[in-house]
């Protein structure tokens, strides 16, 4: 007699990895996550994770990517050791795809739909501020979370031909 195995996927970075204590349910279905951070990020725009039978997939179901390349200016060229603990720290972020420095600038190329630049730049603080506070202060804020955020609301809300709206 075969035994039939269900594999369960983290449904924002579908991970089949998940912790069994992260659970949460979301109209009447009991989804799993694989960290805390997969959690916080389906209950802020759950829609980009879940269809619904009158709109149909969404966003993450057809396994799209909203990938993002932000720049984030330090005041000074950064020496190899924070370099080292910043891009540890960043990667083991889910959506992160790549960091890359060049003199005072650090990249990051993301997955929107898996973590946001407030995600990211809450990381970056909290490794700083373990290294030096001198590093903390030199990180500069030119970048725009409103937008982010627009985006994601916009591909949260399904349109009736399945696609999402756009502005």
């Amino acid at each position: 007699m075969n035994k039939l195995e269900l594999t369960i996927h983290c449904p924002v970075c579908h991970m089949s990895k998940i912790n069994r204590d992260l659970l949460l349910n979301y109209q009447g279905v009991d989804h799993y996550f694989c960290s805390s951070q997969c959690l916080k990020r389906f209950q802020s725009h759950p829609h980009l994770y879940v269809g619904d039978p009158q709109h149909g997939l969404s966003v993450k179901q057809k396994n799209q990517e909203v990938l993002k390349r932000r720049r984030i200016r330090l005041n000074e060229v950064i020496g190899d050791d924070v370099k080292k603990v910043l891009g540890e720290s960043l990667l083991a972020l889910m959506g992160i795809r790549e960091i890359t420095f060049d003199q005072q600038d650090l990249f990051v190329t993301y997955d929107l739909l898996e973590v946001s630049l407030e995600t990211i730049e809450k990381n970056i603080e909290d490794s700083a501020a373990s290294l030096r506070g001198a590093v903390l202060e030199n990180l500069k804020r030119g970048l725009i979370h409103y937008s982010e955020e627009c985006q994601l609301d916009n591909l949260a809300h399904l349109s009736k031909d399945g696609g999402y709206h756009q502005r």
